[in-house]
């Protein structure tokens, strides 16, 4: 499997355990009006500040026509966009929408910033906005009753690694066998559960097999 498709795979596996509210409010966060640019925050309202957790909050002016708000607690400032993956974003939607179509069919990100048209930079802050937004939603997931467990592995990739980066294992060329039978530490363990409700969660637990 190509090392790229990891990740991929991982979002997907991540996604599909979501429970449909969830799967609702994720792809809330990466939807906005088809013909227009992002300039009014998705979410209409907010409950708490995302810093705290504090519900002592005023608004604090505008910027770039958002509204701000400051936290009595902390000090901190945000606005309805914090921990999405519109946060510090002025591009369309439809590019995010064009991007997200582009992850699903697990295209590279030099093929993806190519139809985006965006740098390849940008598109590997981009995957890993998406897979970080994924990651807060699970963290919030919590599993109670009857709940069923499996696991799954992913080779490890050091894909992005560049500058000064030394790698701890003897490089590989792509499709070749791992250098140690069985499920050693260069398996990356997602250790998924689902409840009878069908609440679901994933994670990655480990890597190999303990």
């Amino acid at each position: 499997m190509p090392s790229h498709t990891n990740e991929l795979e991982i979002i997907k596996q991540l996604f599909n355990s979501l429970t449909e509210t969830d799967k609702k409010a994720f792809l809330k966060n990466i939807k906005d009006k088809e013909k227009s640019p992002i300039k009014t925050p998705i979410q209409k309202e907010i409950k708490e500040c995302p810093h705290c957790k504090s519900t002592s909050f005023v608004k604090n002016g505008k910027k770039d026509n958002r509204q701000r708000f400051l936290c009595k607690n902390c000090s901190k400032t945000f606005t309805l966009t914090n921990n999405t993956i519109l946060f510090s974003t002025k591009t369309d939607i439809k590019v995010w929408k064009k991007f997200i179509h582009c992850m699903i069919e697990k295209y590279s990100l030099r093929k993806t910033a190519e139809i985006c048209k965006i740098s390849l930079p940008t598109a590997f802050a981009w995957r890993h906005k998406i897979l970080d937004t994924l990651q807060n939603m699970q963290n919030e997931v919590k599993l109670d009753g009857i709940v069923e467990t499996d696991e799954t592995y992913f080779p490890l990739s050091f894909k992005g690694h560049h500058k000064n980066f030394k790698l701890p294992r003897l490089s590989k060329h792509r499709g070749t066998q791992a250098t140690k039978r069985g499920l050693p530490k260069e398996q990356v363990c997602v250790t998924s559960g689902v409840n009878l409700n069908g609440k679901s969660i994933a994670k990655v637990s480990n890597l190999g097999k303990t």
